[in-house]
């Protein structure tokens, strides 16, 4: 799905012929930066983690971030103050999603956390005041951000609103795009709309749908007249800032604008669903057409107009933003880091290491599908490679450390590393025998068992998903026992070798004798305490992590749709629940959960994409 792209930055510097013309302005700045404008985030003060009774009681700490501050996860949209300052909408930032760089390309600081779940912001824009407004689809809503403030105005003139691409004119009125109309919203909240569905002029292409297809860019020239891009109709449609039609700029049949940025000559460029970025001249003329070269496998792209002319162009896939003038690029904003990782899935906690296994099945990021060792500050170890280091793993699930091994799932394969990382061998294959595991397509995806752990007797058990089974592997391959269960997901095991499953359909926990006789079953669907949403019915995003604490005799589970975490005593009681939706002191869909030999709780906080440790 193509995404938008936006506004980036050319700062200005001038230079001052007077030592005290530099010192004063120095001074100013210092000033008008303290009291105006936004601060960045202060250094994280973790509590001491050798010391446990120095932290409170279900405080945690963010320990190892998968996308650092610096660093461009899924980039969609940019924008460029009057300053030269670069606004980037990153998706994998959850706790500030606009990121903001200097005209260098300096990380400055973040604002603008992710307001819900169901948020899906799009595209952002900034005004003359330095206001960032932020279009999210999910929420059918446009959030106006201060620059000091993260509680944002929410801007919703309709239940029927689909905010899609946004820009400002000349007088900061705030210009969206709307499945079939667009939108003027003016300051003081007045506004009116013009358009509706068709193919006739001043017409938009728009489909009804579960998902927004409708035109997909939109921007303004000096005289504020509005340039649309109207996707399924294959051109580009200008108007007045009145509504009234001017008139079209047509492309190719067969391709179709996504993006739209009109520079300050009303020269008009257009990212098109093939791959191509197009300019326009004033006269509606094609005078340059260059492939991007990235059409296939996921690839997206956002577009619009920054300072002085420039354009601003962004790759999703490349996590690139860069920034052009005169047709050539002066500056790009991009990830080099590749020590980054998306959606962890689940991990495993020995020694001073910890070892994280990432990926979404969905993903076509090339952050996707890792698995990295860290050590307990979160400074990266090493990085994990199936057999040789120019391969790559399919979709990792689970790992698991047992006497100087880790065992790794990974689709119908599992892999056995030392601890060093150091690939030693492998077994596995899809199927329904018995060693064999299921393997599911899933939406055009593949899907294998969910979830392994290591008996005390040193044997590998499988949560076998799809073949409705948990089965006993022995450490070099050979298949042992195995027992029948619904639908299992994650699994853990006590001391005494008993299991205790996750049947994520059901809502429900199970415990089994290591002979495979049910000892124990609790919870249902529901969001009570007690209780496991499962978004859809039958879905395998219910619950979906577990740990078991021998010694406190306690059962932690990963209540993923609820974003939280729920605690049993061994007989199946709730105790309490920790956490809430959040994106800072709290969880987005946490999954994989352990237990360290301190007592203190990992918990893999899969879409805010990264580990945090809590004191439970």
């Amino acid at each position: 799905m193509t995404r938008s792209v936006f506004k980036m930055i050319k700062r200005v510097l001038k230079p001052f012929r007077r030592i005290f013309a530099i010192l004063l302005i120095l001074i100013l700045t210092s000033i008008f930066m303290a009291g105006c404008v936004h601060k960045p985030e202060s250094k994280e003060e973790r509590p001491d983690y050798n010391n446990r009774t120095s932290w409170g009681k279900g405080e945690f700490a963010y320990i190892i971030k998968g996308i650092y501050d610096e660093d461009l996860g899924l980039p969609v949209a940019a924008c460029q103050d009057f300053k030269g300052n670069i606004y980037v909408l990153d998706l994998y930032s959850t706790d500030g999603l606009i990121k903001v760089f200097d005209n260098s390309g300096k990380f400055l600081y973040k604002l603008a956390p992710q307001q819900s779940p169901e948020s899906e912001p799009v595209d952002v824009v900034v005004d003359s005041e330095q206001n960032i407004y932020v279009a999210d689809i999910g929420v059918n809503a446009i959030f106006k951000f201060k620059q000091n403030d993260d509680a944002p105005e929410k801007i919703q003139p309709e239940e029927a609103f689909f905010p899609r691409s946004l820009a400002l004119d000349s007088k900061d009125n705030l210009i969206v795009m709307s499945f079939d109309k667009v939108y003027k919203i003016a300051s003081d909240n007045s506004l009116f709309h013009f358009g509706k569905s068709g193919e006739g002029e001043g017409e938009f292409g728009a489909a009804g749908s579960e998902f927004y297809v409708g035109p997909t860019g939109i921007d303004t020239d000096s005289s504020d007249n509005i340039y649309v891009a109207d996707t399924l109709n294959s051109r580009i449609q200008k108007f007045r800032p009145n509504g009234d039609y001017i008139t079209a700029y047509n492309l190719d049949i067969a391709d179709s604008p996504q993006e739209i940025a009109v520079n300050n000559k009303g020269e008009v460029y257009v990212v098109t669903s093939s791959g191509y970025l197009i300019k326009f001249d004033q006269k509606a003329n094609i005078v340059e057409k260059t492939d991007l070269d990235e059409s296939e496998n996921g690839a997206s792209y956002g577009l619009s107009k920054g300072i002085n002319g420039n354009i601003l162009l962004v790759s999703s896939r490349e996590r690139m933003v860069k920034l052009i003038s005169c047709d050539e690029e002066i500056l790009s904003i991009k990830n080099t880091n590749n020590n980054n990782f998306i959606y962890p899935n689940n991990l495993t906690v020995f020694d001073d290491r910890i070892v994280i296994v990432s990926g979404d099945v969905f993903s076509y990021s090339d952050l996707n599908n890792k698995v990295l060792m860290y050590d307990k500050t979160g400074k990266f170890i090493s990085e994990f490679f199936p057999g040789h280091k120019d391969s790559k793993f399919f979709g990792p699930k689970d790992v698991a450390f047992y006497k100087g091994r880790l065992f790794l799932l990974d689709l119908d394969m599992i892999y056995v590393f030392d601890k060093g990382t150091n690939f030693i061998s492998s077994f596995g294959k899809r199927g329904h025998l018995p060693g064999e595991f299921g393997v599911l397509d899933y939406y055009g995806q593949d899907q294998g068992p969910l979830s392994l752990a290591i008996s005390p007797d040193g044997n590998i058990l499988v949560s076998d998903t799809f073949n409705d089974r948990i089965q006993k592997i022995s450490k070099d391959g050979r298949f042992r026992d195995s027992f029948e269960v619904g639908y299992p997901g994650a699994i853990d095991v006590d001391k005494k070798g008993n299991i205790y499953i996750v049947l994520p359909v059901k809502g429900k926990v199970e415990k089994y004798s290591p002979s495979g006789e049910r000892l124990l079953s609790f919870g249902k669907p529901g969001s009570g305490d007690g209780e496991f949403k499962i978004p859809f019915n039958g879905d395998i995003l219910g619950p979906n992590g577990i740990a078991v604490d021998d010694e406190n005799k306690l059962i932690y589970v990963s209540d993923t749709a609820a974003h939280r975490i729920q605690v049993f005593d061994e007989n199946g009681k709730f105790i309490k629940s920790l956490g809430s939706f959040g994106t800072k002191n709290g969880f987005y869909y946490p999954k994989g959960l352990e237990l360290d030999d301190k007592g203190f709780l990992w918990v893999a906080d899969s879409e805010n994409h990264r580990v945090v440790v809590i004191n439970p």
